[in-house]
């Protein structure tokens, strides 16, 4: 049985290029943070500007090292009365999308909840289409999101 190999830092190296490559050839994408922990990992987030909207966004990006997949995330601000009240409707949504919210540690005391919708893409398969659907798929399940709030 062949074993399969494991992704290394050089790979993720390449993969974080290829995001950059790819996502320039149709977005404006500029690296916020880059940084590979002491344990391997690699957190990056990139500003999006898009070509078509004025709108800016923050993409999340982790690739825990010798895993086989990268965590990609975008954010949602959702006013905690709303949260309680439309918390089942907000996780069936985002389900449909096969995306999983987590929640992000509050600031003070803010009146607002900020969770990330993340979506997992596969290492070995990772492309150019790849990219394309999981980031077009994260930004469609947080337009719908915001139809609910």
């Amino acid at each position: 049985m062949k074993k399969k190999r494991v992704p290394d830092k050089s790979d993720l190296d390449a993969i974080r290029d290829q995001i950059l490559d790819f996502a320039c050839a149709k977005h404006d994408f500029k690296p916020e943070t880059d940084e590979f922990l002491q344990n391997g990992d690699w957190n990056g987030v990139f500003i999006v500007e898009f070509r078509d909207n004025p709108e800016e966004e923050r993409l999340y990006c982790e690739a825990p090292l010798g895993e086989h997949f990268m965590r990609f995330g975008m954010e949602i601000e959702i006013d905690e009365e709303i949260w309680e009240n439309e918390c089942e409707k907000i996780l069936q949504e985002v389900s449909g999308y096969d995306v999983a919210v987590c929640p992000v540690p509050a600031e003070g005391g803010e009146s607002k909840r900020r969770c990330r919708l993340y979506l997992r893409a596969w290492i070995p398969n990772f492309s150019q289409r790849i990219f394309g659907l999981t980031l077009t798929n994260l930004l469609d399940c947080k337009k719908a999101v915001s139809m609910i709030l």
